[in-house]
This record gives structure tokens, C-alpha cells and sequence, in this order.
């Protein structure tokens, strides 16, 4: 019965200690247009706490991350791309946001309703 207890303990602990550390993979449909807009992303989120890889697909505009969602949600990385002036998924930066694009990255439409 002990060693039942303490398996199942053990077991309760592993399972615990994997769900934090769990490593997500999102691909979000994005407003890039050039390669400045890939390096802009990429750079802009190389560093971010919880994000372990970034990739960006120009031609398909998409932006694939792979990230700890103990450290980062989805909506958290989403607003980080918004602030350097892209859409991520279903989420579109601010008028502001997008202003500060340069004008070479600037994709028609982002803003319309």
C-alpha cells in the first residue's frame, strides 16, 4: 500500500512538472510584405520571455512560434506583434501601432473594418 501511495504521489508530481513546462506551436496569418517585415518580428521577438522560436514565411505571410504557455499566452504574443505594427491572426494593431511601420511594410487594408 505504501509504495502504491508513493508511486502514485511520484506520478502526480511528473505529470504536474510536464503541464508546466508545456511548449506550445501557433501559426499566425500576418500583414508582411518584405523581408524588413521578417526581420522586424523576428528580432522584435527573439528575446521576449517564453517565445523559443520564431519563424517568418513571407511569401505564405505567416509567422510560426513555438512558446512556453507558462510563460506566455497566445493573446500576450499577439499584442507583441500588434505593437510592431502587424495583424496576428485575428488580432490588428492600433492606428498608431500601425503608423510606425515603414512605408515599404505597410499592407493595404490592415486597418478597414
Amino acid at each position: 500500500m505504501k509504495t502504491a501511495t508513493l508511486f502514485i504521489a511520484f506520478t502526480a508530481l511528473v505529470l504536474n512538472a510536464s503541464a508546466i513546462g508545456k511548449t506550445e506551436e501557433v501559426t499566425l496569418k500576418s500583414s508582411i510584405v518584405c523581408e524588413m517585415c521578417k526581420e522586424t518580428i523576428e528580432k522584435g521577438l527573439a528575446y521576449t520571455s517564453g517565445i523559443k522560436v520564431v519563424r517568418v514565411d513571407v511569401e505564405k505571410n505567416e509567422i510560426f512560434i513555438k512558446y512556453k504557455s507558462s510563460k506566455i499566452t497566445l493573446e500576450e504574443i499577439k499584442k507583441e506583434i500588434n505593437k510592431m505594427g502587424y495583424v496576428a491572426g485575428d488580432s490588428k494593431p492600433t492606428r498608431e501601432e500601425y503608423e510606425g511601420l515603414h512605408a515599404c511594410c505597410k499592407k493595404e487594408g490592415v486597418l478597414d473594418d
